[in-house]
């Protein structure tokens, strides 16, 4: 059995990456979900959130999305994405202080409140990864 599987992420008319991964951890709107290879068919709807993923040289990345899309069928995941923002994206405020946030119903967030709000999280996220590079 295959241990990796494909996945593609996208935006709206645009296609941002493709590689192989291990496992991936998406917000579906009930919560996390995770997908590793030879998975079920799936389809689940993203909320806000991070996106963690483990590819096939064990390195892991982070990204952060306001919603979208999954699909995994045949072992191809596809992650269509309203918008996506990447560790580059907010290396600038990882080492500047952030207010105290709470996880929220964002349901009814307009788009510019959630990439504010999952900003907030990637950023806490990466200060996280940094203090614990630090200490090893």
């Amino acid at each position: 059995m295959k241990n990796s599987f494909s996945l593609t992420i996208s935006l709206p008319a645009q296609h941002l990456l493709t590689f192989e991964a291990k496992r991936v951890r998406i917000p579906a709107i009930d919560g996390y979900l995770g997908i590793m290879a030879s998975r079920q068919p799936l389809i689940a709807a993203l909320g806000p959130g991070l996106i963690h993923i483990l590819d096939i040289s064990d390195e892991e990345f982070w990204l952060a999305t306001t919603g979208g899309f999954c699909e995994m069928l045949d072992n191809e995941a596809v992650l269509l994405c309203d918008s996506l923002l990447k560790p580059a994206d907010v290396k600038q405020l990882i080492d500047k202080p952030i207010e105290p946030f709470y996880h929220k119903d964002t349901s009814k967030m307009s788009e510019s409140m959630k990439i504010e709000y999952v900003t907030k999280i990637l950023v806490q996220k990466l200060k996280e990864l940094k203090k614990e590079s630090e200490e090893e």
